[in-house]
């Protein structure tokens, strides 16, 4: 047995945890590269204020996806309380995704695909939550999500970096003498 049917046959893919969380990650790097470099930016990067590194690393991996997670949680349980489990994986999603529709930077391509990639990670957060809750409890289900969304996170901070590293590098090689 290799590795990979190793990885996909332990406890912790059950329900398909390693596997979404791998799938996720891939669509989110190919998606963002995808929007980097077919799409340029409206306001001026460096004019905006940027804040520290640390800050940004904590915020994005760390506080971030527990945070957003729970409040996905919290939503979702109160329309459990009111309205049962229809529409749960609707609503919730849909809710967050409301809440979280700020981008950093304006980009050139239609909002549609952002709101649409927003509702799809939030119902993935939900739907493994749900999965896992019941067999490990509420709090490891919700760390278990905090890790796909952290990974997520994680994997567009490397894209964006990488991509506005190959920018600012064919700007500064391309620079006329005099410029």
């Amino acid at each position: 047995m290799n590795l990979i049917q190793k990885i996909r046959a332990s406890h912790l893919n059950r329900h398909g945890f390693v596997d979404t969380l791998v799938g996720i990650v891939l669509f989110q790097i190919i998606y963002l590269t995808l929007i980097m470099l077919l799409s340029q930016p409206k306001n001026d990067p460096i004019a905006a204020e940027m804040p520290s590194f640390g800050m940004i690393i904590f915020s994005g991996l760390i506080f971030a996806p527990y945070f957003e997670n729970a409040v996905l949680i919290g939503i979702a349980a109160i329309h459990q309380k009111l309205f049962g489990r229809r529409g749960l994986f609707v609503v919730a999603p849909l809710i967050l995704t409301a809440l979280h529709f700020v981008a950093p930077r304006e980009l050139s391509f239609p909002k549609i695909f952002r709101i649409l990639t927003l509702f799809l990670y939030f119902y993935i957060f939900l739907k493994q939550y749900d999965l896992h809750q019941a067999e490990i409890g509420k709090h490891k289900a919700l760390l278990l999500s905090s890790v796909i969304h952290s990974a997520l996170n994680a994997s567009a901070m490397i894209v964006i970096f990488l991509i506005e590293s190959y920018i600012d590098a064919e700007t500064i090689f391309s620079a006329q003498p005099g410029e």
